[in-house]
C-alpha cells in the first residue's frame, strides 16, 4: 500500500507549489498594473484621484481637450500697382480666418505685405500703422498712422496706386462701398494732392484688366465686326463703333490722325450708298491724294482680300511692315488690335502681303472699334 501512497503524496505536493506560483504572480501583476497606470478611482473635480493616492495625476486619456474653433480658409483680392504705375491689378491670395476675425484689418495686413507676382508693387507708404477700422452704413473707416503721410514718396501717379489699391482692395469685402481716411484719428482735407476728407468711392477704370480676358473679349468683338465688314453689315459695324472717338480708316500701316477719315456712328447711315467724294490721304509712292468714295475706299482699303478666311489671325502684333513706319501703338496706346493677314507669294517674294488691321479700345467696359487700317507693301 506504501507503494500507492507515495507516488500521490509527491503529486499533492507538486501542484500546491504550482498553485501557490501562480497565485504569486497574479498578484505581482496587479501590484504592477496599479502603479503603472494609477487608481481605478475617477478623478474628483479638484484633480485629486482619492484619498489613498493623493500624489497620482491625472492620465492623457482621462483629460478632455479644450474646444478649438476650425481655420476656414478664404480667398481675397488685393490691388497692386503696375509697373508703369498706371494701373492697379488684382492679385487673388489664399487666408485661413477665424470666427471673430475682422476682415478689413487681415486685407489691410496683407497688402501691407506686398504682392507675390514679381511685375506688381507695394503701395503703402514703409511703417504705417493701422491703428483701428471700423465698417458703418458702408463706409469702411480705416484709422492710420502719420507715417502713411510721412513716409509717401510723392508724385500724383503714385498716389492714386496707394489710395485705390487700399480703396478698390476693401471695397472687394461685402458691405463696403466706400472707404474713409483718418490720420491719427483726425480727418486730414488733403493727401499729397487729392482730396482726403471724404469717403472714397470704387473706382474699377483704374483696375489694369487680367490680359487673358482682355483677349478673348477683343477677339470675340473682332470676329463680329470682320463678319460685318465682310457682309457689308453697316448697321452692326455702326453699333461698335467708338461712341466718343468714332472710327479712323487709315489707307496704310501708318495711321496719320490729322489726314486720315474719321466717322462717327451716326455718320455711318448711307455711307455705301453715299456718292460723295471724300479725301482718305496720299497715296503711297505718288503722294496724289486719295479722292474716293466710300464704296470705292471700302474695295480697295477695306475688303480687297477675304480677310475674314485670312491665313493667319493676330492679337496685338504686327505681321508685316513693310518700308513703313507702323505706329499703331503709338496711336492707340490704350487700344488692342487683331490683324487678318495674307503673307504673299513666292512669285512676289512674299511682297504681295495684305492686312486688314481692327483696332478696339475699352469704353464703359466695353470694346469699340477706334481704327480700320489697311496694310499692304509701300514703296
Amino acid at each position: 500500500m506504501n507503494k500507492y501512497i507515495k507516488p500521490v503524496l509527491i503529486s499533492a505536493a507538486v501542484l500546491l507549489v504550482v498553485t501557490t506560483a501562480i497565485v504569486f504572480a497574479v498578484n505581482i501583476d496587479k501590484i504592477k498594473g496599479s502603479t503603472n497606470n494609477g487608481s481605478s478611482e475617477k478623478p474628483s473635480p479638484t484633480g485629486r484621484i482619492g484619498l489613498k493616492t493623493p500624489n497620482a495625476t491625472v492620465s492623457p486619456e482621462n483629460t478632455v481637450p479644450a474646444t478649438q474653433e476650425p481655420l476656414e480658409k478664404r480667398t481675397i483680392t488685393l490691388y497692386f500697382a503696375n509697373s508703369n504705375a498706371e494701373k492697379v491689378v488684382a492679385e487673388k491670395r489664399e487666408v485661413e480666418t477665424e470666427k471673430d476675425t475682422q476682415m478689413e484689418r487681415l486685407v489691410f495686413e496683407e497688402l501691407q505685405k506686398g504682392p507675390k507676382s514679381e511685375n506688381l508693387h507695394a503701395t503703402i507708404p514703409q511703417g504705417t500703422k493701422l491703428l483701428s477700422t471700423s465698417t458703418k452704413n458702408g463706409t469702411c473707416t480705416l484709422d492710420l498712422s502719420k507715417e502713411f503721410v510721412d513716409n509717401h514718396p510723392g508724385g500724383s501717379a503714385g498716389e492714386l496706386m496707394t489710395l485705390y489699391s487700399i480703396i478698390n482692395t476693401m471695397t472687394e469685402l461685402p458691405g463696403i462701398d466706400k472707404v474713409q481716411f483718418l490720420i491719427e484719428g483726425q480727418k486730414q482735407e488733403v493727401y499729397i494732392h487729392a482730396i482726403f476728407n471724404e469717403p472714397f468711392k470704387r473706382d474699377d477704370s483704374i483696375i489694369e484688366k487680367n490680359s487673358g480676358e482682355t483677349k478673348v473679349k477683343v477677339e470675340t468683338r473682332s470676329q463680329i465686326a470682320i463678319k460685318a465688314i465682310k457682309e457689308k453689315d453697316m448697321e452692326k459695324l455702326a453699333s461698335m463703333v467708338h461712341p466718343v472717338k468714332g472710327v479712323l480708316f487709315s489707307p496704310y500701316s501708318h495711321i496719320d490722325p490729322e489726314k486720315h477719315k474719321v466717322f462717327t456712328k451716326d455718320q455711318f447711315k448711307g455711307l455705301l450708298e453715299s456718292e460723295k467724294v471724300y479725301n482718305w490721304g496720299s497715296y503711297d509712292g505718288s503722294g496724289n491724294p486719295i479722292e474716293l468714295t466710300f464704296k470705292q475706299y471700302y474695295d480697295k482699303f477695306i475688303y480687297d482680300h477675304d480677310f475674314a478666311n485670312a491665313e493667319k489671325v493676330a492679337y496685338n502684333e504686327i505681321q508685316s511692315y513693310g518700308n513703313t513706319i507702323v505706329n499703331i501703338l503709338d496711336v492707340y496706346p490704350e487700344g488692342k488690335f487683331i490683324e487678318y493677314y495674307f503673307p504673299g507669294t513666292k512669285a512676289h517674294d512674299g511682297a504681295d502681303w495684305a492686312s486688314l488691321r481692327l483696332v478696339f479700345e475699352e469704353y464703359d467696359g466695353e470694346w469699340y472699334l477706334v481704327c480700320i487700317a489697311h496694310g499692304e507693301w509701300t514703296i
